[in-house]
């Protein structure tokens, strides 16, 4: 986890906790370049997603964000400008454990759809979840 701190005194000090969690986009065609990276801030009891950005296998492993495990809400925070490759502020996690992005299609609701992992291509029914249990896990 990283340990973010902003300038000040002992008594003053802000301390904001942020990790970097992986997800995928299938929406992406070149299946080799769909990871990105979430980074993600404690706020109170949840975690915010404050940042998307598209990274490469062999720099997330080497910045170890691929062992990262995090569990709770992560709730996109106002700005957070979504999946770097589709847009979408939407994110579902397979029984494998790791996370990618979702766009519903016309007619769809996202409480229930029809998905398929872009990490371990298992395909099954997904719900709306208030709290998940996100890993990196290996590529």
């Amino acid at each position: 986890m990283i340990e973010e701190r902003y300038p000040g005194n002992k008594e003053t000090e802000n301390r904001v906790q942020a990790k970097v969690i992986l997800a995928r986009c299938p929406y992406e065609s070149r299946k080799n370049e769909n990871v990105f990276g979430m980074r993600i801030q404690k706020y109170e009891s949840d975690w915010q997603r404050t940042w998307a950005f598209k990274i490469d296998m062999e720099k997330a492993h080497n910045e170890g964000y691929d062992r990262e495990i995090t569990t709770g809400s992560f709730i996109p925070a106002a700005d957070y400008p979504g999946c770097p490759y589709c847009g979408s502020k939407t994110i579902a996690q397979c029984s494998c454990g790791k996370s990618f992005c979702v766009k519903a299609e016309r007619g769809y609701s996202l409480q229930q759809i029809k998905l398929t992992c872009p990490w371990c291509g298992q395909t099954g029914m997904y719900n709306a979840a208030e709290s998940l249990n996100l890993e990196g896990g290996d590529f």
